[in-house]
């Protein structure tokens, strides 16, 4: 009974056919419009969700890096450049040398002053002060120098003019200080013309640059970087207000603008904006530590002291 129904079959089929016809693909036929717009809509709904997903991690990475790890960075205010012997303009000489030392782990930072006459053994030239060591060989040449200083390294640095200074105070609508003393001076040759009443103050841009750069007095460029540092407290301490950084954020163009024509920096955006948030947390007159080198006057210089430099930075050097 089975053999005959299997013979049966068999006929039904047909000698050689096989059980089943293949099935055509649905990939041999032409798509529809309709259906290559689906399939290239899918396509970039998936790729725009995975350049999310690495943009976010690459942001975040880059954050992390500044709310977590340990960071110093070497800020540079130049001033103009000169003309050497053969009329060439050669580079300028920094005339603000400040080393900032990031923990978030321990939530603090500090902000260490270089005096500019600071004499020390450059490479090549000699003694010198080392606000000449840009003058030689430019960053590379002043950043190792500062890490031999310091005895820690310079993970990053910001270096500004005259003019970006200037502009940056302007565009924050001035900084708020108490000027110690009559400030008078002028050096036609630098352009430079100083001419503050004592007392608390908002300065614009040109009376803020004439603050920071004033070293008429007894201690010379010892007072003007304590100067400095009080200045730099406070525009961190009018950074974080809110009516600031609406100010800031609507005139965008004009920080690009200054950002593009005269600041050189390292940084790379995501740890600017990890800067800002680690920033606008931080308690100036609790959380931020201000000391200027140690050392003591030599002539014209000021030579520094480094066992007493070892002693102040021990507490912001790298725990492995």
């Amino acid at each position: 009974m089975k053999k005959a129904e299997f013979v049966e079959d068999s006929a039904f089929f047909g000698e050689g056919r096989d059980l089943m016809p293949p099935l055509k693909s649905s990939f041999t036929c032409r798509p529809r419009p309709f259906q290559r717009l689906l399939v290239a809509a899918t396509a970039v709904l998936f790729l725009s969700q995975l350049a999310f997903c690495l943009t976010f991690y690459h942001v975040r990475s880059g954050v992390e890096v500044v709310l977590k790890r340990p960071l110093n960075v070497l800020l540079l205010g130049v001033d103009q450049p000169n003309l050497d012997r053969q009329g060439q303009e050669e580079r300028p000489r920094t005339d603000t040398m400040l080393f900032l030392a990031l923990r978030p782990e321990l939530e603090q930072a500090a902000l260490f002053s270089i005096p500019r006459d600071s004499i020390i053994d450059i490479p090549g030239y000699g003694m010198d002060r080392i606000n000449m060591a840009h003058v030689y060989g430019g960053y590379e040449l002043t950043k190792s120098l500062v890490e031999m200083i310091m005895e820690m390294p310079v993970d990053r640095y910001v270096m500004v003019n005259f003019e970006c200074f200037r502009e940056i105070v302007d565009l924050v609508d001035g900084v708020e200080v108490n000027v110690d003393r009559r400030m008078i001076y002028e050096d036609r040759s630098a352009g430079l013309k100083i001419d503050l009443q004592p007392g608390r103050q908002t300065l614009k841009g040109e009376e803020a640059l004439g603050y920071v750069r004033f070293r008429q007095d007894a201690l010379g460029d010892i007072t003007r970087t304590r100067r400095q540092q009080q200045f730099m407290l406070a525009l961190v301490s009018k950074l974080k207000k809110k009516e600031t950084l609406w100010r800031v954020a609507q005139n965008w163009p004009t920080l690009m603008r200054i950002s593009e024509n005269y600041l050189q920096t390292d940084l790379q955006p995501t740890e600017i904006l990890g800067l800002m948030l680690l920033l606008k947390d931080l308690n100036p007159q609790a959380d931020l530590t201000m000391l200027t080198l140690p050392g003591e006057f030599f002539g014209p210089y000021w030579r520094l002291h480094s066992r007493e430099i070892e002693y102040i930075t021990e507490p912001f050097r790298f725990r492995q």
